[in-house]
């Protein structure tokens, strides 16, 4: 997946800005990383937070691809082993 931030992540930093929530440790980076200028900090903290937000979103987008994998050969293999019992049913009543 690419580097840059989402729509819908980058309307979320939006929504926590607008709703006055603000990570301290990111602000705290970017404070430092622009030498306590705080105007340059907010932008810099608006960077690090869609890098920060864009980060767990594919950390989650990943789990629930690989749980609905893990779902889906549950499912099969099931199937699978179904099938193969009752072939063997079949068989041992001949």
């Amino acid at each position: 997946m690419e580097n840059r931030s989402s729509d819908l992540v980058r309307a979320m930093v939006l929504r926590e800005l607008e709703e006055g929530v603000r990570h301290d440790a990111l602000w705290l980076q970017a404070l430092s990383e622009e030498k306590l200028d705080h105007v340059k900090a907010r932008s810099r903290y608006i960077v690090l937070r869609c890098q920060n937000l864009q980060s767990d979103v594919q950390v989650l987008l990943v789990k629930q691809i690989r749980g609905a994998i893990a779902g889906d050969a549950k499912v099969k293999n099931k199937g699978l082993a179904d099938f193969l019992s009752q072939r063997d049913i079949s068989k041992a009543k001949r």
